[in-house]
């Protein structure tokens, strides 16, 4: 999966530059929800593998890692037709990728993957990317589900792949560093605390939308405490970090979500009597960006060079 994000990293650039230059037309949170397929999804599944050396994934999963390069490169395509059939039958591509990942996620429910955090977090994540990949197939399609419009049919799949899928992986690195610390009763219940905050925001934000303002106030507030919380997570679990590289990236993962989801709440404080202070066009830019690129990739490529081993442990195996 390295490979698979590094070929992603290459195609979304040429696309951002490409964009910049007017080549193509492609809008900033076009390009945002293009880096998750491209870039953030196999940068979380090479980051599970690393975390379950030894586990043998699901045939589902397997088969996800397999055909990911397509089905990413699938979704590229859709943005260069109209939304329609056409483009819905692209975007479906990735629809079945997370779906055999979901599929793999409701196998670990089976085997008791919510029996605790370390294996609830991959199962919500897997789910998470399913519900997220059914509203980028809509968008696609063009339709308004719920009543939805664009922009918010792609913005609650961007929610769903970063929000959901990256942030449970990035709470279960967490959870596995602090919890071999030997962490303290009350330590370790704030630390559960946060872990299923993360888990359960992004669903909860996402029913707000339907269930109306208060609830949507709740859940984005849910969201951007459990992530300063996770960030924090991030600055106490670094003394426990032998790579330098690895903590500068989660320090640099931490100060970003102290912005974006600073942002986030005070735009849920501004939806809820209906005066935004911030508009979704600023979220994009300002909350989505430092959310993708500095608490999400940055957070991803932390844990998964903490994950590896050093050069001594190499030695000494």
């Amino acid at each position: 999966m390295k490979r698979n994000a590094f070929t992603g990293a290459i195609v979304w650039c040429s696309l951002l530059i490409a964009s910049l230059t007017g080549a193509i037309d492609l809008i900033w949170i076009e390009l945002l929800f293009l880096y998750a397929p491209l870039v953030i999804v196999p940068l979380g599944l090479h980051l599970t593998g690393l975390a379950e050396t030894g586990f043998v994934a699901s045939l589902p999963e397997r088969v996800a890692e397999k055909v990911h390069i397509f089905a990413a490169l699938a979704v590229v395509a859709s943005f260069f037709s109209v939304p329609g059939i056409i483009a819905a039958i692209l975007a479906c591509a990735w629809i079945v990728l997370c779906g055999l990942l979901a599929l793999g996620g409701l196998m670990r429910t089976l085997q008791g993957g919510l029996l605790s955090l370390d294996t609830a977090c991959p199962t919500v994540a897997f789910l998470y990317s399913l519900i997220g990949a059914a509203w980028f197939v809509a968008s696609r399609l063009g339709l308004n589900p719920l009543g939805f419009q664009e922009p918010i049919v792609l913005l609650t799949a961007v929610h769903f792949h970063f929000a959901g899928f990256a942030a449970s992986l990035l709470a279960r690195s967490a959870n596995r560093t602090l919890v071999r610390s030997s962490a303290t009763p009350v330590a370790a219940a704030l630390l559960r605390i946060v872990i299923l905050g993360v888990l359960i925001g992004p669903a909860l934000l996402a029913a707000g939308f339907v269930a109306g303002p208060r609830v949507k106030l709740a859940g984005a507030l849910i969201v951007a405490l459990s992530e300063v919380g996770l960030a924090t997570l991030f600055v106490v679990a670094l003394k426990h970090i032998a790579r330098f590289a690895a903590q500068f990236l989660l320090t640099l993962s931490a100060a970003s979500v102290a912005f974006s989801m600073a942002l986030a709440a005070v735009w849920a404080i501004g939806e809820y009597p209906l005066q935004q202070f911030v508009n979704l066009d600023q979220m994009e830019r300002y909350h989505g960006t430092a959310n993708a690129f500095g608490f999400t990739l940055c957070g991803l490529l932390g844990w998964t060079l903490a994950a590896r081993p050093s050069q001594t442990e190499v030695q000494t195996q």
